[in-house]
């Protein structure tokens, strides 16, 4: 059975805390029988021994103290995914849903209100469970604590900063994953399966419209096996495609039931989901600088902190200088599946060409775009240095063209490699001999 639509964040923000509240209410009939049918005669000299009035009275309170935690902590998270929404991206909201902190605190404080609400129907006129009355102080302490955890939590989930430094990890952390354990070898091997287009002659559709999202590799590759051919996934996650554009390419013809199980191994979703991490982080960091240099906005520092951050990541992965695909075989070695994956030239295209038509007419923007290059420049190879190149003479371009000083465009000039330095004054020696 696939269980994928669990990790869809509102699945999450209901299933998780529901989970979590239920276990801590069914611990309150455990203690509360237990106590009931055993003795505790030994732990009793140990324990604050309550009249059943007092005792209800605690319970009582701490359900309606964990019952008014639990609104407040929904009323800030709704804050929260306003200002998020209307200040950084609304598509940050999926970062905030399936935020594990905001989970567990209402999942807390359900549980506690669940728990002493349970508890109080052991009491009787002649008997007090006060073990299970002590769990339930302990509950309302442990609530106090996650409650200022929580605020502290959500403090810096509005902080611009710490989300971009959160997104950049998830992109770091999902790049590594990639281009885990890959070498040269399998790198040339990847390349040349790809340009073997030409042995692919049958076409599965999508089947319906939306963003390509996970893909059950193993699965598709066992499928594959079976039926002898080997299938190329056709667009990259995250790409968008129509329900009847071509997904998936084979080498051979196959039956409508092999074509059924092979769409049912692909997550199409009708929004952009984490379960394209690459494309979803650098759309993400995208969206929240060009909201930040747009004109209602006009927060320069949040782009600047952005680019900084992409080019961060972007140059600590491991650079790709062509496209590629993952390769997966059988047993024997035959290449069975090959999913299409963005190189590192392209992620750098997919970010920083919008960025830098977005700061033409911001001189600062231009100098921490032109900075960015030349961090990239040092740690990529020679094919994504030439995409960059492009990309600095395009700046230089953007900039002459918004009609700044010309001392403000050599500030942007001066902190590009002396290649590109070299390389715009060759374009200005060709311009003018035109």
């Amino acid at each position: 059975m696939n269980f994928r639509f669990l990790r869809h964040p509102f699945v999450m923000l209901q299933t998780v805390p529901a989970g979590i509240a239920l276990a801590i209410g069914a611990l309150s009939l455990i203690v509360g029988y237990g106590e009931t049918y055993l003795s505790t005669n030994s732990i009793d000299p140990y324990l604050q021994l309550l009249a059943p009035e007092t005792a209800r009275t605690i319970l009582s309170v701490i359900a309606g103290g964990a019952m008014s935690a639990l609104t407040l902590t929904y009323s800030i998270v709704l804050v929260v995914f306003a200002l998020a929404a209307g200040n950084l991206a609304p598509r940050m909201l999926k970062r905030f849903t399936s935020d594990i902190i905001n989970q567990v605190t209402a999942g807390i404080f359900g549980g506690t209100f669940l728990y002493a609400i349970l508890a109080i129907t052991f009491v009787e006129p002649d008997f007090v469970p006060n073990l299970t009355i002590l769990g339930a102080e302990a509950l309302a302490t442990l609530c106090v604590m996650q409650l200022i955890y929580f605020v502290r939590n959500v403090a810096q989930s509005v902080a611009i900063d710490d989300e971009i430094a959160g997104i950049t990890t998830n992109l770091k952390t999902a790049l590594d994953a990639r281009n885990k354990s890959r070498g040269e070898e399998e790198r040339k091997e990847r390349k040349k399966a790809v340009e073997k287009v030409d042995d692919f002659v049958f076409d599965i559709i999508a089947g319906k419209p939306g963003y390509l999202g996970a893909i059950n590799e193993d699965k598709l590759t066992e499928i594959a096996t079976k039926a002898e051919v080997t299938l190329e996934i056709q667009k990259p996650r995250g790409a968008y495609t129509l329900g009847e554009e071509v997904m998936i390419k084979a080498t051979k013809e196959l039956d409508e039931e092999t074509v059924d199980s092979i769409q049912k191994q692909i997550s199409i979703q009708p929004s952009r989901s984490e379960d394209s991490p690459i494309e979803f982080s650098v759309n993400l960091l995208l969206e929240i600088a060009l909201r930040a240099l747009s004109p209602g906005v006009n927060d320069t520092f949040t782009a600047i902190a952005t680019v900084d951050s992409l080019s961060n990541a972007l140059s600590q992965a491991e650079t790709q200088e062509a496209a590629t695909a993952s390769i997966h075989k059988d047993e024997e070695g035959y290449i069975r599946l090959m999913v299409p994956q963005l190189s590192i030239g392209n992620l750098i295209n997919q970010a920083f060409h919008p960025l830098r038509q977005a700061s033409g007419n911001n001189i600062l923007m231009a100098i921490c775009i032109a900075r960015a290059y030349a961090r990239l420049c040092a740690t990529c190879g020679k094919e994504v240095r030439d995409i960059l190149e492009d990309h600095a003479l395009l700046l230089i371009r953007e900039v002459e063209k918004a009609g700044h000083l010309p001392e403000d465009i050599d500030q942007v000039i001066e902190v590009l490699p002396p290649a590109f330095r070299k390389a715009n004054r060759e374009r200005k020696k060709d311009t003018k001999d035109e």
